[in-house]
């Protein structure tokens, strides 16, 4: 069994879906990462504990700063801690067991690494939301970006060296 604790906003803000949530304001968009929380770990069944962090500052207005929803546990902080401090304080209570950490934010990945815990990108974590027929069925993402013909690709690199001789040569009149 593992425990598994999210950077709350930072997984709100990276995934398309929860950010567009922010528009109905953060408490809807707090409210769908826990119910998408619930069913990830329903659907896992390894993991024993299920944290979401979030910084106090927007905490409800019961002011509580533990709440309980099913197996998840959504934990505020309080003024002047801030999430990143609180996701390490709760790897620390957690000695001994697996902890998996999401997060995107770099200092979260390389303090929860440091403490012993694993780390997974919000992107990793998302796709694992998604059902396994979904990310089998779905073409590979391409890029936004033309691909270049093999011919294109050499004019452009026989034009640049050329640029680059040109920036050699001494000016013609000199």
């Amino acid at each position: 069994m593992s425990t598994m604790i999210l950077d709350g906003y930072n997984v709100i803000h990276a995934v398309p879906e929860m950010s567009r949530r922010l528009d109905r304001g953060v408490q809807s968009a707090r409210e769908a990462l826990v119910r998408l929380c619930q069913e990830y770990q329903g659907r896992r069944g390894d993991i024993e504990r299920l944290y979401v962090v979030f910084d106090g500052r927007d905490a409800s207005a019961s002011g509580s700063l533990e709440q309980h929803h099913g197996g998840v546990t959504v934990l505020f902080t309080q003024e002047p801690e801030e999430a990143d401090a609180r996701i390490l304080r709760v790897i620390e209570s957690q000695r001994g067991r697996r902890c998996v950490v999401v997060s995107n934010d770099n200092e979260v990945f390389n303090n929860a690494r440091a403490f012993g815990a694993r780390v997974m990108s919000v992107q990793e974590f998302y796709e694992q939301l998604r059902p396994a027929s979904a990310r089998r069925s779905e073409p590979p993402t391409t890029s936004d970006k033309a691909a270049l013909s093999a011919r294109d690709a050499r004019e452009i690199t026989k034009a640049y060296w050329e640029h680059l001789e040109k920036k050699k040569s001494p000016p013609e009149d000199a």
